[in-house]
This record gives C-alpha cells, structure tokens and sequence, in this order.
C-alpha cells in the first residue's frame, strides 16, 4: 500500500496535469487524468455536463483552437486523502481571450481507480464555477477577493500549483 505522501503527490501530478491540459489543449493529456469509459463526470464553466472521457474529448475538439493566454494559477485549499479516495478544493485563475481575468474555483474528486478496476489515481468528477467579482463585498463580513487575496484561507495557508508546462 502506497504512503498517503505518495497518495498526494500523484492527486497533485493529475491535478497540475489537468491544468497543463487546459491551458494547452492537451487532449492526450487531460485524457490521462480520468478513468475510462463514463466513470468521470464534468461540471465545467460552460454549464453543460459531460459524461465521460469521451464526451469530454469531443467538447475539447470543438475548442482547442481558441486561445488561452496565461496558464493557470490554481491555490489549493485543501487535499484529503482517505484510503482510496480523495478530495481537492481549490481557487484561482484561468484567463480566456474571451473572459480575460477569470478567476475560479473548482472541487476534485479523486479515486485510486482506473475505471477498469486498476488501483490507479483518476480524477472521477471535476466540479468548476466562477469566483464572485473581485470587488462584491461577502455578506456579512465586509470583505472582497480584493482584499483577502486569491487563495486566502482564515484558518491557514493555502498552496499554489502553476498549471503552465
């Protein structure tokens, strides 16, 4: 049995792969991250579900000609690891040419898994919805995206994971 520092270091490689992906249209690449057939389910920005790999593949052909300018800054909240699943929360940027300073956050699920029944880390549900504006203030503290920052966390420090190459 794997060490759960060896759990989350290989959470972390599929998650920071998932970004490269993004960023680079990466189809090969962001196929890695899931489990095969239609284990995986997507709640992305776009507020359609996909259903699987394969789903998710053809909605990456559609796009993967526009842009993306700036990788992703991802500042992760939290990673828990418990026997064989796992949970990521985090927030942070993901600029489009279209929606230039778009900032996120997003939860992931993790299963040591393949979906062939190989004990294989696989993102199993992916879940993404844009942050509130950087400026509205969060009821009833007072205080904005712009003063905490990105990846503030009032009980401790979050960590950062730069999806670039």
């Amino acid at each position: 049995m794997e060490t759960n520092d060896q759990d989350r270091e290989e959470i972390l490689t599929i998650h920071r792969n998932w970004w490269v992906a993004n960023y680079q249209w990466d189809i090969p690449l962001m196929r890695e991250c899931f489990p095969s057939k239609y284990s995986f389910l997507n709640f992305n920005l776009s507020g359609d579900p996909y259903f699987g790999r394969e789903e998710l593949t053809a909605f990456w052909e559609w796009f993967k000609d526009t842009p993306r300018p700036t990788p992703a800054v991802m500042h992760i909240w939290r990673l828990t690891v418990i026997g064989d699943v796992a949970w990521l929360l985090c927030e942070g940027n993901f600029d489009t040419v279209a929606e230039p300073d778009q900032y996120l956050r997003s939860t992931e699920i993790y299963q040591r898994d393949d979906g062939d029944g190989n004990p294989v880390w696989k993102m199993w549900h992916f879940h993404c919805s844009q942050m509130a504006p950087h400026d509205k203030v969060r009821q009833p503290f007072g205080d904005t995206y712009e003063s905490r920052g990105v990846g503030y966390l009032p009980y401790g420090k979050s960590f950062s994971v730069t999806a670039d190459q």
